[in-house]
């Protein structure tokens, strides 16, 4: 911060509205636009990250806000730089994230013009985060940027955006910093836990299905408690991975491809769905109702939108704790269900089976899940990238606790593992970051490598080889030819000062995972991996 509020500009204002409240990280690509704004942080007591494309940057402020609850800032400049972080800011909004972006912009006489570089980037914005406003006027920032705060944090957190006109930033301004009072917290009404209480005794099998909002509020043990309370086994989506211990005799494990997983069939032998932080955009609603057939009890700081494949018979809306709380209260201890003992079995006999072998120098992606499982500690924390392995990490790596496995489920953009991975090294004290990326995944964000290098930070990479784009392949098998070529590894590795293991035989993996845990400097390795060996995607076995 300046030492006099005489020299303060609108950019110090900015940057003094946003540590008010609660901003410590940004993350960014500077531009010419965003020199006051750049300059201002490194006058105050944020730390700056600088990326080497903006997308990593909206996609490690994404992960700042997963692991730590409080927004990080990602900075673009107008134009080209402002669009490159589209993709990380509508990821963080649809997988309710935290997240501030903030973009540059030419002069406001120059806005709503045909010129260089300028597009309406507060229209640009709207679709995607749950505020977006350019700044117009040095008094207006401390209430913008408070407003902007409320929204970011608010029910379902998302992303926002403030954009910054050059000709405003460097103005001088004596206005002080603002903060809102944060939202009264929700308790569900007295008669709506009666109500919810009542459906779940008129039960006979019900089934919990926990979501992302479970990992937000810290809710996992809430759940146990309840679970066990309601001897209702539970189900989590991909992004709720951990909330139950894998081996907890009502852990139903991950669903995953709809209608294509054991797990999946938990919901035909239920009578009532308790969907607890659950979000349509983490599965679909018809298939966990079997299109409307089944009754649903949701808890869930916000309704969920009218849908007639979501039958809602009760609901419990406000904060998270508040509701589990007073549900498991108003609910009476109940004997152990039978209904779902056998799935059970087979859903753990699935995940301990695996393949056979693998066979010559690929690996199979059940061999990897269970490497990886077997060296994954409690204090370490797992990025999966999106592609087919995403599909296989989130029903065969099985979690410590909750929150340790970060999916982007939401948007499920690529390219989001090693940056994410990156921030994520940086937030833990203790244990390692493990990115478990496809070959396409990890290419697509690459050059931040150079950033991990940069920062000094030991994560370590698992590039899983099939030369190509397999989820897709899958999907479109035989329509035309989605292979690709790769570099060669060892090379891209050692131009960035990274260590490089090449991964033949699953006796390896283990070894080469526990050796990047003992160094201080990044880590790839290559993992080449044959889908077609156990059919591809994860699929039922009965």
């Amino acid at each position: 911060m300046r030492d006099s509020p005489a020299t303060q500009t609108c950019a110090d204002l900015l940057i003094s509205c946003l540590e008010a409240n609660g901003v410590t990280a940004a993350f960014g690509v500077p531009g010419e636009e965003t020199t006051e704004l750049v300059s201002a942080i490194d006058r105050s007591g944020i730390d700056f990250v600088l990326c080497r494309h903006e997308q990593s940057a909206a996609f490690m402020a994404s992960v700042h806000g997963r692991l730590t609850g409080n927004p990080a800032l990602c900075i673009a400049t107008l134009g080209p730089g402002a669009t490159n972080l589209v993709t990380g800011v509508a990821d963080a909004t649809l997988d309710h994230v935290p997240m501030i972006a903030i973009t540059g912009q030419g002069a406001r006489d120059q806005l709503g013009r045909e010129s260089h570089q300028i597009i309406d980037l507060e229209s640009l914005f709207v679709p995607i985060t749950k505020f977006s406003r350019t700044l117009v006027l040095a008094d207006e920032i401390p209430q913008v940027v408070a407003e902007a705060a409320r929204h970011c944090n608010a029910d379902k957190p998302g992303a926002v955006h403030l954009s910054l006109p050059e000709d405003l930033a460097g103005v001088p301004t004596t206005a002080e910093p603002f903060v809102a009072s944060p939202p009264a917290e929700t308790r569900p009404a007295t008669d709506a836990v009666v109500r919810a209480a009542r459906l779940v005794s008129q039960s006979k099998e019900p089934v919990i299905l926990a979501g992302h909002g479970v990992i937000r509020a810290n809710a996992a043990e809430l759940v146990r408690d309840l679970s066990e309370k309601l001897s209702a086994p539970v189900l989590t989506t991909f992004m709720a991975k951990g909330i139950l211990a894998p081996d907890h005799p009502l852990c139903l494990h991950t669903i995953g491809q709809p209608g294509e997983e054991l797990a999946s069939k938990a919901f035909e032998l239920s009578d009532l769905v308790i969907a607890i932080g659950f979000d349509p955009v983490e599965y679909p609603p018809a298939k966990v109702t079997l299109s409307g057939m089944r009754p649903v009890l949701e808890i869930s700081d916000v309704a969920s939108t009218v849908d007639v494949n979501w039958p809602v018979k009760a609901a419990l809306t406000g904060d998270l704790l508040q509701s589990i709380g007073a549900l498991h209260k108003a609910t009476a201890q109940r004997e152990l269900q039978t209904a779902f003992e056998d799935l059970r079995r087979k859903i753990n006999e699935t995940l301990e089976q695996g393949a056979t072998t693998s066979k010559g120098k690929c690996l199979t992606p059940s061999d990897i899940c269970k490497e990886i499982s077997n060296t994954l500690r409690d204090s370490d924390v797992l990025l999966s990238g999106v592609g087919l392995h995403k599909l296989w990490i989130a029903r065969n790596v099985q979690a410590k606790r909750a929150g340790q496995i970060i999916i982007p489920n939401g948007l499920a953009g690529m390219g989001l593992a090693l940056p994410g991975a990156i921030e994520a090294a940086r937030q833990l004290e203790t244990g390692r970051v493990i990115a478990v990326c496809g070959d396409g995944d990890f290419l697509m964000n690459v050059q931040e490598m150079e950033t991990a290098t940069r920062l000094c930070v030991p994560v370590t990479v698992l590039v899983w080889e099939d030369n190509g784009y397999g989820l897709i392949d899958e999907k479109q098998p035989g329509d035309r030819e989605f292979a690709f070529r790769n570099p060669d590894w060892a090379s891209l590795a050692q131009a960035f000062g990274w260590v490089y293991h090449d991964i033949d035989t699953p006796a390896k993996l283990g070894p080469a995972l526990q050796a990047a845990a003992d160094i201080a400097v990044p880590t790839l390795l290559r993992v080449p991996v044959d889908y077609a060996a156990e059919g591809g995607m994860p699929a039922a076995r009965d």
